[in-house]
């Protein structure tokens, strides 16, 4: 078998010359990368915003779902005045008999605004025989003997308390 011509020549002539350096550029990134980035940033926003939409819009719900009625609202209202009229009688800026006369007047708008019913002339006969105003009037005749009596052992601070039952367990 023949020798290849290649294995009989010198190894100084095998070897060549080294290639003149030379400068070779990076690889360049595909702009696939920078849009793929983009999208995934703008996907992230949208769903933090998605989620603070949703919720907010879930908490509004219960908010309004969770607010007082009219009738709380207005019990409220009329239980801050039974109240103001106790702190200033406390305060001995009110007379226990003016503090009965002005809860009589509490009472009787407060029959108005519940239930439409002009009640505010009405005589106690009429206020008791009614149902809807049967447990005011009850109240109301209690009042009136402390509310127009020269002198009476009642307190004011217990016709508030009852005052605020009657208005709490008002239907």
């Amino acid at each position: 078998m023949p020798v290849p011509d290649l294995l009989l020549r010198p190894a100084a002539q095998l070897l060549a010359e080294p290639a003149p350096p030379e400068v070779i550029d990076p690889p360049q990134y595909s702009i696939a990368w920078v849009i793929l980035a983009v999208l995934c940033i703008v996907v992230i926003v949208a769903l933090i915003v998605g989620t603070l939409k949703i919720t907010r819009a879930i908490e509004k719900r219960i908010a309004y779902r969770a607010r007082p009625g009219e009738m709380a609202t207005l019990k409220a209202e009329f239980l801050r005045a039974v109240n103001d009229i106790a702190d200033r009688h406390e305060a001995g800026e009110l007379e226990a008999r003016e503090g009965h006369h002005e809860l009589t007047g509490v009472m009787r708008r407060f029959v108005k605004r519940t239930t439409g019913l002009d009640v505010t002339s009405q005589d106690l006969a009429t206020l008791q025989a009614e149902p809807r105003t049967c447990a005011v009037g009850a109240l109301i005749g209690d009042l009136y003997e402390p509310d127009f009596a020269q002198a009476s052992d009642r307190e004011l601070r217990d016709s508030v308390r009852r005052a605020r039952e009657v208005i709490r367990a008002w239907s």
